[in-house]
Formats: C-alpha cells, structure tokens, sequence
C-alpha cells in the first residue's frame, strides 16, 4: 500500500456513519490512504443486521433509476449496477444469490454481511472509532476538522455517511447546514401504512394484487403480501406503496386508497361463478377462498338486498369487491418504525457522478443522508454501496 504521509491530517479521509454506505467507501479508500470510520454507537452495522428481516436483500436485478424517487441517481447506477455490485461483494469474500430477482447473501443472514465487512475493515487498516458523535464539520485552509465528543480530527476529505433517523439512526443533517447544504422535507418511508378500513383482522396476512391511488392518480400494481393490523397494514406489499404515499405527502394530497385484489388468480367472472355454486345460506360467505374476516370486511362493502337467496347480480356484486376493494389510507407510522426516509440532504448540492459537494471541496455525502430514496427490494442498500463506491473512486483519482 502506498499511502498519503502528509502528516499535517490525522487521515486522509474520515468517514462519519457506520452503516453499509460508510463501511464500504472506508474498505475502498483505505487501498491506499489512511482512513477513520467514526460511530456514535457502540457498534456499526447495526442496521445491516435488520435489514430484509435479517436476510439483507442486498441489491435487485431491475436496478434502474425509475425504482428511486430522482433521476439524480441514474449516472452512478449506470456505472454500479446490480452485477458490478455483487461482484465487489464477492471481491469482499461474499458469495450472493438471486431470489425472483432480489439479490441476498447466499447464507441469507445480515450477520454474514456484516462478518465479511468487518474483516475487510480490519484487513485494510481501517481506524474504526464507536461512541465517537461527530458534533461539527470545520472546513480549513486545505482540509477538514472533523469535531467529535471525543476530541478533533483533521484530515482531506470527509465523507458524510450517517443515514437517516429511521428505525434507531442519529439524525445528522445539521452537521453540514452552516455549509449552506439545506435538508429537504422529510417523511418515513418503506413502512407500515395507516388504515381503518379492515376491520378485525389483526394478523391476518392475505397475498394480493393491489395498487395505491392518490388524488387520482394511479401507481403500478404489484403482487405480494399485505399484513393487517390494528389500524395499520404491514407486509412487504404495504413497505412498497408506502414510498408513494411518503413522496406525494412531502407535496401534500386529500385522498390516498390502496385497491386490494383478494383473488387475483380469478376475473371477475370466474369468482361470481364460485360464488353462486358454492352458497350456503347457513355457512360464511367466501370461506373456502378467504379468512373469514377478510370476508367480512368484504361483505361489509357490498351493497345488495339482504335476503338468503343468492343471485347472479349477487354474485357480480361480491366478486367486485372483492377484486377490488379499497381501504382509505391515512399517512404511514412514524419514523422509528420506518426502514428508510424520504428527503435528505439537497441534491442540488451534490454533483451527480461524484457525489462531492458542489461549494465545498473536499466533502462528500453517500447514502441515505442524501434525498434518495429507492423502493423495497434491495433499492436502497443498493445505492447505499454504489454511492459509496463512487465517492471512493473519486477520492482516489
């Protein structure tokens, strides 16, 4: 290795945040500079370990910039797609497999992920420093000081990769807001959705076809799972719509919907059918097909005369609803139990290739501290390595 010995700098670089962003810009920069990771936690990766329900759906063969919240992503996503991904994680030691796409470490355990970064830390000398809380970002004449709780470090470059304050981050925007670096509106994202419009059914996991609609406005469908609570509607279906219902309410909407497809396998005709050879006057509707409170909800909905006596207009009625049945949304839960955020630091700071700032030499931001935010399905720890990877790149030229 042949590093910097300008000792005028504690490092080289210093890297603030100890999440995937800023562990892998410190394995890449650390081929031949001297590099200090810093943490306010007594440990990194925390949120590695919880990411995918501790699987770490690490990246998605449809990577693409229409998967993230701003085309400002597209040029480093066109240099680290998914497969250069997987490569640099197999150059790390760690094998990775497709699943309908999604791509996971082979051992589908975050755990293994996290045991391949740390070694690949302490393989390239990295100075890894927990319970340090960065306070301050000083620029100076040729450098940085980089001010902590536990004391001041100079160095070149600094590389802002702290995340977000979702699930149990640190929120750090401020720490680059006397920089003339805004933060933009920020809202929770990939996370459960608020509704009462399923009753009853807390626990209840029903896989769908569905699609959320927001003042008009349709989104694209997509098959999955929902997962309904009190109040609320998890599952990873409900983490996917959520990142439309968190875009469109940093601009404010009066009406959100999801539309729920309870037999997807069906058309409309083939369910009536159902309906009609099946009926039991004396039995519950729908329960050889649906769990009984999903069934109830649905005949909630429908509007029909109450008598015993079923009917081929009955039948249509029942089987539209449950085609498509619409639960009101009312906003998402909050951030610390939101996997991701959306908004971040002001793109139109950054520039797009190199992600250093555009007024302040020498300082990058990677991640989710930026405002990108992608969709459920490797999108974000995808950009977390691929940002982290270009601004190591452009450290090193």
């Amino acid at each position: 290795m042949c590093y910097n010995t300008d000792m005028k700098y504690d490092f080289d670089v210093i890297i603030i945040g100890g999440g995937a962003s800023g562990i892998v810009c410190a394995v890449e920069c650390a081929r031949n500079k001297r590099v200090a990771l810093i943490d306010a936690g007594d440990k990194i990766g925390k949120k590695i370990l919880v990411s995918g329900n501790g699987r770490c759906n690490l990246s998605n063969k449809a990577m693409g910039a229409e998967h993230y919240n701003s085309e400002f992503v597209a040029p480093i996503l066109a240099r680290y797609d998914c497969q250069k991904v997987r490569d640099k994680l197999l150059e790390y030691g760690l094998v990775t497999k497709s699943e309908e796409g999604r791509i996971y470490p082979y051992s589908e355990s975050a755990t293994a992920v996290l045991n391949v970064f740390l070694s690949m830390l302490r393989r390239r000398g990295v100075s890894v420093m927990t319970k340090t809380l960065a306070t301050k970002i000083v620029p100076e004449i040729d450098g940085w000081k980089v001010v902590t709780d536990q004391g001041d470090y100079r160095c070149a470059k600094v590389v802002l990769a702290t995340g977000s304050k979702a699930t149990f981050g640190v929120e750090s925007y401020g720490l680059v807001e006397h920089l003339g670096i805004p933060t933009t509106l920020l809202r929770p994202t990939l996370v459960a959705l608020k509704s009462k419009s399923v009753k009853g059914a807390n626990g209840v996991r029903a896989k769908v076809e569905s699609y959320v609609e927001i003042d008009g406005k349709a989104y694209p469908k997509y098959r999955g799972e929902y997962l309904f609570k009190d109040g609320a509607i998890s599952g990873v279906l409900a983490l996917i719509m959520s990142s439309h219902v968190a875009r469109a309410s940093r601009r404010s909407y009066d009406r959100c919907s999801l539309h729920i497809d309870f037999v997807p396998d069906m058309t409309t005709r083939q369910l009536a059918r159902y309906i009609i050879d099946t009926y039991d006057p004396r039995g519950v509707m729908l329960e050889g097909l649906l769990h009984k409170t999903i069934s109830a909800n649905i005949m909630e909905h429908v509007a029909m005369d109450k008598s015993l006596i079923m009917s081929d207009v009955k039948a249509n009625a029942i089987a539209a609803v449950c085609k498509d049945y619409v639960a009101e949304i009312d906003g998402t839960l909050g951030l610390s139990l939101a996997q991701a955020v959306c908004g971040g630091l002001s793109l139109d700071c950054f520039d797009e290739r190199t992600l250093e700032s555009k007024t302040n030499r020498g300082l990058y931001a990677t991640g989710e501290v930026l405002d990108v935010d992608g969709e459920c399905g490797g999108y974000n720890i995808h950009w977390a390595i691929a940002s982290a990877l270009a601004v190591a790149e452009d450290i090193d030229a």
